[in-house]
């Protein structure tokens, strides 16, 4: 897979644009495209190169997921806060399988876990309140717990991946693989199953 950079756009609503155009010209390639990473900056912001949003796209150029807040600082120098993701704004639930990309790597993965809820993040920040630790979540909390296969066994075989950069499956998936997975899960589910 090669992961091209279409080019950089005043607006959301311009680089839509764009990549609906570009749509059309592969269609005409008869190339096969695997989705679009709309990422959002900030400028005349001293920052590292966070992301104000990040949004994914399907093939087909219809928004399938975004991120829910910001990895820019705020005025007082801090992170947004994630306080959740609402079930409304699951696309995957656990046992799912799917496709996460990794720079120009596209891996099969099942989900393990999903991000926590607004419920699950109030309980956490309630819970270490009472213990005397108050601190905020950021949008790196804003991810799944997803499993994949490695021939190695001694291979580190779990990711974080953030929302964005989860698709759904665009080819079939063999029943030996789908079980194989599906195995792999159960012999971590302990592990987000606390």
């Amino acid at each position: 897979m090669n992961r091209l950079e279409v080019g950089w756009f005043s607006s959301l609503a311009n680089a839509v644009q764009a990549m609906k155009k570009d749509i059309e010209k592969e269609k005409k390639y008869e190339r096969q495209l695997f989705g679009f990473l709309i990422v959002e900056f900030e400028l005349d912001k001293d920052t590292y190169m966070h992301s104000k949003s990040i949004r994914n796209y399907l093939p087909d150029g219809s928004l399938w997921d975004e991120c829910l807040v910001s990895s820019t600082f705020t005025d007082d120098g801090n992170f947004e806060e994630f306080l959740g993701r609402p079930a409304d704004k699951l696309r995957f639930c656990i046992g799912d399988l799917v496709e996460v990309l990794y720079g120009d790597t596209v891996t099969l993965e099942i989900v393990g876990a999903t991000p926590w809820s607004p419920e699950k993040v109030s309980e956490f920040k309630s819970k270490n309140a009472k213990r005397g630790f108050t601190f905020s979540l950021d949008s790196s909390d804003d991810c799944y717990y997803t499993l994949w296969i490695s021939e190695n066994d001694d291979d580190d075989t779990h990711h974080h991946p953030s929302p964005v950069t989860l698709f759904p499956l665009r080819f079939p998936v063999s029943n030996e693989l789908r079980s194989n997975l599906e195995k792999q899960y159960k012999r971590y589910r302990t592990h987000f199953e606390k």
